[in-house]
């Protein structure tokens, strides 16, 4: 079987490039900027350059960009990728919360629809994210999302429009939604701080005091392992043609048990929980400005339903208990992401 992973450098592209070829697996991997393609632990994974001339093996790089027709790609790779292809995972995106509308449009929506354009015979595998369910809360079933929102960020907003327009464009697709991606379970390991890890940081060393939070609110977070695990499967499983699977925590975390969490480790800070309030930025530090973005996942309550990865593959949901939430915090000391006060 070739696979054909986009986003390929980033982190969840990589680890499922590494995952893949693992298994046996034949894997183009489609980059953007660097052709160097880091697994979890941070090592480069041996990759040569494709060669439309031949059949494809092992792990070949081929660079692309998503914003443009056809990937910017010659006919005769494209020609190739059709030929050979018989999976795709679609991991390319703009994960900055912080982005603007026209950036977040570009890769994310428009970029989905030339993806979905390639290897029109091949399964396709769209990573989106649980989030489309925006500021709803309770339960979550793994259904269309109503691409209206109201979003808790423009992020949501896109990948809400993204997999809106698949389903028309592609409605055998497969749509994984992977909730908030932490490290690896047993170790807490993780290659690159992105997305609400910017905020954990501020927090845990008190350069952030007080988090503007609902004190109902949940955090489900997902270790990486879990989600690579999940989407290789999905890859083996033409039942999961048309279904929207939830690659999420059994049951979400309470934000206050976290925070609450964080100030047990020495020389960390757990912040107060204030009322959500109209941010003045005149009053607010650059931390405060920084993790701005990230504070909507304080403001809701999503229960995630998870049963169509179990029914699919066999994968159940992970449990995300206190031992688990300790090694990621863990993990960012040791890795020198967070500096303990002393």
């Amino acid at each position: 079987m070739t696979v054909l992973v986009t986003g390929a450098a980033g982190l969840l592209g990589a680890a499922l490039t590494a995952a893949l070829a693992a298994q046996g697996k034949t894997v183009i991997a489609m980059v953007h900027k660097t052709s160097e393609i880091r697994n979890n632990t941070g090592d480069v994974i041996p990759a040569a350059a494709c060669d439309p001339s031949s059949a494809p093996s092992g792990i070949q790089v081929v660079r692309g960009d998503v914003r443009n027709p056809g990937l910017g790609l010659d006919p005769a790779t494209r020609e190739w990728l059709d030929r050979h292809v018989s999976a795709v995972v679609h991991c390319a995106a703009l994960v900055r919360f912080e982005a603007a509308w026209d950036e977040l449009e570009a890769i994310n929506v428009t970029g989905t629809r030339h993806v979905a354009q390639l290897c029109p015979c091949a399964r396709f595998i769209h990573v989106s994210t649980a989030y489309v369910c925006g500021l709803t809360d309770g339960l979550i079933a793994e259904a269309p999302c109503d691409p209206e929102g109201p979003f808790g960020n423009d992020y949501e907003r896109s990948k809400a429009e993204a997999e809106t327009s698949l389903r028309e464009q592609r409605p055998e697709a497969v749509i994984a939604r992977p909730s908030i991606i932490v490290g690896e379970a047993a170790s807490g390991r993780i290659r690159s701080f992105d997305t609400i890890y910017r905020a954990f940081k501020f927090i845990a060393e008190g350069k952030i005091t007080a988090v503007p939070s609902k004190t109902t609110a949940t955090l489900n977070f997902v270790p990486i392992d879990h989600v690579v695990d999940a989407l290789a499967a999905l890859v083996d499983q033409p039942a999961s043609d048309g279904r929207i699977v939830h690659l999420a925590a059994r049951r979400a975390v309470p934000a206050q048990r976290f925070l609450d969490l964080v100030g047990t480790v020495p020389g960390l800070c757990s912040p107060r929980i204030v009322a959500p309030e109209p941010f003045a930025d005149a009053r607010t530090s650059i931390a405060e400005r920084l993790a701005r973005p990230y504070w909507g996942y304080f403001q809701r309550h999503p229960d995630f339903l998870t049963g169509a990865l179990a029914e699919l593959t066999g994968l159940a949901a992970p449990a995300i208990d206190d031992a688990v939430l300790l090694r990621q915090i863990a993990f960012c000391v040791s890795a020198g992401f967070i500096r303990p006060r002393t």
